[in-house]
């Protein structure tokens, strides 16, 4: 009898864990199949650029180098910093920045490494350059000669919670690509005063982003 009941609780493990794996599958399955459709919705001059965080696209579309925006200088990289573009207007999201970044020409170095948004990420200039983000110029602790710039959106249509949890999964993989330290992420604030990220400032949660970004590091 007890023999029986060992083997009974082993073939009821064993169906189990065929069920999470089929689960396990399917789910992968549908990841894959929303990747699919995403990049057949990306102009086919730009695919060849794109990686995938989870099923979040990466989409590399560098600014001209020798560019104001973009000099080409190389640097070693220290931060990672946080900042949220503060644009509120309609369909500012990635991609537009994206457009900005590669239109703009008012003779102001403006520029950063990545735009996140609710369903994308724009990658705009390596990050081994410099870019102008964090208001410091170029000192030699500064979060421009030293930091990798990461704008979240705020469009109104835009899930700006969602936009949270792409931004900590972009800056735990740089935290690991780079060997960082968590406390190497800062917000732009921290380098040059302005209040930025503005929302995670005003609503008092930057220490719950650490955290996210924390949490997707351990997993």
């Amino acid at each position: 009898m007890i023999i029986m009941r060992i083997g009974k609780k082993i073939r009821i493990n064993k169906r189990r864990a065929i069920i999470s794996l089929l689960i396990m599958v399917a789910l992968i399955a549908v990841g894959v199949t929303a990747a699919a459709k995403y990049l057949d919705s990306i102009p086919t001059e730009l695919r060849e650029g794109i990686n995938i965080i989870e099923t979040i696209p990466i989409i590399t579309d560098f600014i001209k180098e020798g560019s104001l925006e973009r000099p080409g200088d190389l640097r070693k990289i220290k931060y990672i910093v946080i900042h949220e573009t503060g644009n509120r207007g309609r369909n500012a999201d990635a991609a537009s920045h994206n457009n900005y970044l590669h239109t703009e020409a008012d003779n102001q170095r403006k520029s950063w490494h990545y735009t996140v948004d609710d369903h994308e990420i724009y990658y705009h200039i390596p990050d081994n350059e410099i870019a102008f983000h964090a208001g410091d110029g170029l000192r030699d602790d500064g979060g421009n000669l030293n930091g990798i710039g990461i704008e979240m959106c705020v469009n109104p249509e835009n899930d700006y919670e969602k936009t949270l949890v792409n931004t900590a999964k972009l800056a735990a993989l740089l935290i690991t690509s780079y060997d960082l330290d968590i406390s190497r992420v800062k917000k732009h604030e921290d380098f040059s005063g302005k209040y930025c990220a503005e929302i995670l400032l005003a609503e008092d949660r930057w220490e719950e982003f650490v955290e996210m970004v924390k949490q997707e590091l351990a997993e």
